[in-house]
C-alpha cells in the first residue's frame, strides 16, 4: 500500500470517519450561504454585473459545499492518484480527527509522500478560422 494507508492504520482512523468529518467541515454554514447569495445578486443585477467582487467587497465562501466520499478515501488509501482538491479535503478531515484525539496535526507530505496528484484536463484552445 502507501504512506496514507499506513498512516490510517497506525492512527486507527477509518475511511468512514474521514468521510463524516469532511462532510461536517465542508458543508455550507450561514455565513457562506450569505456570501453565495450576495455573489448571485451581484451577477444578476445589471448595475453590478460589470463590477468585480473585490470592488463590492464580496468574498468567496470558505467551504466547498461537498465533502469527500468514503469511496474516494478508499481509493486514495490504495495509492491511486487523486486530485489536489480531494487530497486537501482528506487532509482537513484527518487533521480534524487528530485534533479531537488530541494528537498533532500532519501535513500533506506526511500523508501522501510518494504518490502523485492526478493531473487535470488541459484546456481546449479553439483553432483560428482560416480566411
Amino acid at each position: 500500500m502507501g504512506t496514507f494507508s499506513d498512516f490510517l492504520s497506525a492512527k486507527s482512523i477509518t475511511p468512514q470517519q474521514i468521510a463524516i468529518a469532511s462532510k461536517r467541515i465542508e458543508s455550507f454554514d450561514g455565513a457562506a450561504r450569505g456570501l453565495m447569495g450576495k455573489r448571485w445578486k451581484k451577477r444578476t443585477t445589471k448595475e453590478t454585473a460589470d463590477k468585480k467582487y473585490a470592488e463590492l467587497e464580496i468574498g468567496k465562501p470558505a467551504q466547498h459545499g461537498r465533502g469527500i466520499s468514503e469511496a474516494q478515501v478508499q481509493t486514495a488509501s490504495k495509492g491511486v492518484e487523486v486530485s489536489r482538491k480531494a487530497r486537501a479535503k482528506i487532509l482537513k478531515a484527518v487533521n480534524n480527527i487528530l485534533a479531537s484525539k488530541k494528537a498533532a496535526a500532519v501535513d500533506m507530505k506526511a500523508l501522501f509522500e510518494g504518490t502523485k496528484a492526478r493531473a487535470g484536463k488541459k484546456p481546449v484552445v479553439p483553432k483560428a478560422k482560416k480566411k
